[in-house]
């Protein structure tokens, strides 16, 4: 009977041990960098003008009416809220875990029908693959005209922000569609449509520089950024193959520029990001729920991990166009006692930071595509003397210190190095005006 009793205090002790250090964990208060990366992170995004959402949401469909745009935006806004409400569970459905979410136009107005990517925005030589097969190229494009119509339409607006609540399982649109618009002003050029190729290329340009720098989410930023990366490689693949004095139509006025820093910050893109990863968490309504987790600790915590690119020293580094690698806090220890009414917002929080490594160059790779292009057009402009030449007499800006406009050993190509993943070695490789015309 004594050791009983003695076994019976002891596990009260433990017991009483565990609901204070509980407690204490549950109410102690946010450390400071959490505190202050909370508000940096929970600032509202502000976007003004035009918001190219509704437009790149109904991309993949055909011959919907304007007028029934908004309705169709409305009604998935309040599928994807009662989804984003919808406990892990309760769906329904083999996937239990993820609600499937039906948007509103599918079933009632024709998708655009697939078709091979045959320019894409990573790759070179768009011009000798139409070229290759123009005519099939020519019918593949037919049923896309609708499409790219609408994409041409994208070049009109200021911004992109979601109206949805945010939710990590809420469809995305179908961004892989913008790059059909590549091939359609590749073949006009091939075509001997050459102004009407140009005035394509400088929309598409425009619109990845808008989604890159006024979008209030991480995919649709990096895409941009591809975009604009793409387009200027085919840009470059046209001019080629025009005289130096063949003008550039009105379309392309101011989009072939060197970025601003502010351009190319990913600051707004990681405030969307932020409220997306933020706003999971466990069922409620479960009862050891509350036991493991804390939704404003991990919230802070996640703020102080994805805050990177809002820092000062973020922006410092754009200015300087210095490789970005934004600090994020190493995993740390279960024992903490921040982590014992939170150990599944702690676990949450150590494992998603990496995913975001490498993102922040993308943006600066696309920035230095930027710089290269206007370097083009620059060399156009100012012909006289050999390259090599030109090249020195050109605005320091353009030139660069850190990544330098270089000629390859051909000297038919500017080149320009690219940060892309840590520890590679790539460059961004761009043919000069005129360098291929026929002799």
């Amino acid at each position: 009977m004594k050791l009983l009793r003695w076994f019976v205090i002891a596990a009260l002790l433990v017991l009483v041990t565990a609901v204070l250090v509980w407690s204490v964990s549950r109410w102690m208060p946010l450390p400071k960098a959490q505190q202050q990366a909370l508000e940096l992170m929970e600032q509202p995004v502000r976007l003004p003008g035009a918001n190219a959402f509704e437009t790149v949401w109904l991309l993949d469909f055909d011959d919907v009416p304007d007028a029934a745009g908004a309705a169709l935006i409305a009604e998935d806004g309040r599928r994807i809220a009662e989804a984003a409400r919808t406990p892990a569970g309760d769906a329904g459905g083999e996937d239990d875990w993820e609600p499937a979410i039906t948007r509103a136009a599918q079933g009632r107005y024709p998708e655009v029908p697939d078709m091979a990517v045959v320019c894409s925005w990573r790759g070179a030589d768009c011009l000798p693959q139409v070229r290759a097969a123009p005519l099939a190229l020519a019918q593949a494009l037919q049923s896309q005209q609708g499409l790219l119509t609408r994409i041409a339409a994208l070049s009109r607006y200021d911004r992109y922000q979601s109206p949805f609540v945010a939710d990590a399982h809420a469809p995305l649109p179908r961004w892989g569609l913008l790059q059909r618009s590549s091939a359609a002003h590749a073949l006009a050029h091939v075509q001997g449509h050459s102004d009407a190729a140009l005035a394509g290329i400088c929309n598409d340009a425009r619109t990845g520089r808008m989604l890159m720098s006024r979008s209030d989410g991480l995919v649709p930023t990096v895409l941009g950024a591809g975009m604009v990366q793409g387009n200027v490689r085919l840009l470059a693949e046209v001019l080629a193959e025009l005289p130096l004095d063949h003008a550039l139509p009105e379309a392309c006025k101011d989009v072939f520029t060197a970025a601003a820093p502010a351009e190319l910050s990913m600051c707004t893109a990681m405030r969307g990001e932020f409220q997306i990863v933020s706003s999971g968490g466990p069922d409620p309504r479960q009862p050891m729920a509350m036991l493991v987790w804390d939704a404003r600790k991990y919230r802070a915590a996640m703020a102080q991990r994805l805050q990177g690119a809002c820092l000062p020293a973020s922006m410092q580094a754009l200015a300087a166009d210095q490789a970005q690698r934004w600090p994020v806090p190493p995993p740390q220890s279960l024992w903490r006692l921040e982590c014992a009414a939170n150990a599944m917002g702690c676990i949450l929080a150590d494992i998603a930071s990496p995913a975001y490594d490498g993102y922040a160059t993308r943006l600066q790779d696309a920035g230095a595509s930027l710089r290269a292009a206007e370097a083009l057009l620059w060399l156009r402009a100012h012909p006289q003397g050999p390259t090599a030449e030109s090249l020195a007499a050109m605005p320091l800006r353009l030139r660069g210190q850190l990544r330098p406009l270089q000629l390859d050993a051909d000297g038919q190509q500017l080149r320009v190095a690219l940060y892309g993943k840590p520890g590679s070695d790539d460059w961004l490789g761009l043919p000069l005006p005129a360098s291929r015309l026929p002799d």
